[in-house]
């Protein structure tokens, strides 16, 4: 598994975003794995794809340190891709937009 971090420099403060493919994290020991890591790296805005969570099993991606999650699914047990948004950002929701195959949001 492999992850991509970039820092992004917004005046004196950096905001770190990470993306990784977790391939699946249907099962709870694994997902448990994968948010104890995400939080470790200390993770801003992360951006996973391949969940493989269906759509009503978004709140599985909360966690303690995570504000905001928002997730696109796909019908089957495949797919499927989230952003989660540490607390403590600065960040404003203004739309979103998914795909019905859960390749994107």
């Amino acid at each position: 598994q492999k992850m991509q971090d970039l820092k992004m420099n917004t005046g004196n403060e950096g905001i770190t975003f990470c993306s990784w493919n977790v391939k699946g994290i249907k099962e709870p020991i694994k997902r448990g794995k994968v948010l104890a890591h995400l939080k470790a790296l200390k993770a801003d805005v992360v951006f996973i794809q391949e969940t493989h969570l269906k759509k009503d099993a978004e709140h599985r991606l909360k966690a303690k340190w995570i504000d905001k999650v928002y997730h696109s699914s796909f019908t089957h047990k495949s797919r499927g891709v989230a952003i989660l948004i540490r607390k403590g950002i600065s960040f404003k929701h203004t739309s979103t937009i998914t795909d019905s195959d859960g390749r994107y949001i």
